[in-house]
């Protein structure tokens, strides 16, 4: 018998299906929902399957609009809330455990639409899942991801001075070079890995799943800036999110209409 596998994410089951709740996290609701509905369309009808589904929120989010849904997901803690509300509140969704590089099980050619919603940055074999969307999908089925933007999510924010002018920009450390990491889950202080990887990588695992690009989404967060804590400037200063005064407020609002946070691709089966 196989061992089960096990996903790093039931550490923080509890607190992302709070914080995801029936809508999505913030960047979720705000920035990263109404691209991926744009870029879908009409889905009444449409069989859809979403890798990484997490707590579902999406799924019942697409099955609402008339599309009829499979969701799969590594974690069964999370995939145990999903099921919770799917009893509750039936909506014709059904889940599965599966790792999104091997879709055991799931037919060949069955599905309109293929969903992997801020996840294939947490995925080790991101070419395989990629294979395995394709794999399901009918012939000229959609394929939709979204991910932390490769090139200015992972780097790091710093102020710098040119021509007698002060900016707060991203300093690109890294960005050619794949790499594994541990990166910490927000609050939870829950480490896991996370892999980065340049676009380049990302378009040839397409190409090799015989997926044409159809769309490409650069997305700035209209995440809106706060105020820094007293007390917290030092922790605060290099953080996109919080301005100390409003010279440090003018210069992050002027940088953050410009560097997108997450960058959603829409591909075409041949």
């Amino acid at each position: 018998m196989k061992k089960d596998i096990k996903s790093e994410w039931d550490k923080i089951a509890d607190y992302w299906d709070k914080e995801s709740g029936d809508t999505g996290a913030w960047h979720h609701r705000t920035d990263i929902n109404p691209v991926i509905f744009e870029l879908v369309n009409n889905i009444r009808n449409k069989k859809i399957l979403e890798v990484g589904c997490g707590n579902g929120y999406l799924s019942r989010l697409l099955a609402k609009k008339g599309a009829r849904v499979i969701g799969t997901d590594l974690s069964q803690k999370l995939l145990d809330y999903a099921i919770k509300k799917e009893e509750k509140n039936p909506l014709g969704i059904k889940y599965f455990k599966r790792n999104a590089s091997d879709l055991k099980k799931i037919k060949n050619k069955s599905f309109d639409i293929v969903i992997a919603n801020m996840c294939l940055m947490d995925v080790k074999d991101a070419e395989s899942a990629i294979k395995e969307a394709s794999r399901v999908l009918k012939k000229n089925g959609k394929f939709v991801f979204s991910i932390n933007h490769p090139v200015f999510f992972y780097q790091k924010w710093a102020y710098i001075k040119r021509d007698g002018k002060k900016f707060f920009v991203r300093a690109i450390l890294k960005y050619k070079t794949s790499q594994a990491f541990k990166q910490t889950l927000w609050s939870t202080g829950v480490k896991v890995m996370g892999y980065r990887r340049p676009i380049e990588e990302y378009l040839k695992y397409l190409r090799n799943a015989g997926l044409i690009l159809d769309d490409f989404r650069e997305i700035v967060s209209k995440k809106k800036l706060k105020k820094a804590r007293k007390g917290y400037y030092k922790e605060d200063r290099f953080k996109s999110s919080r301005y100390i005064d409003e010279t440090d407020k003018k210069l992050k609002k002027a940088v953050k209409k410009e560097i997108p946070d997450f960058l959603i691709v829409a591909a075409i089966k041949k």
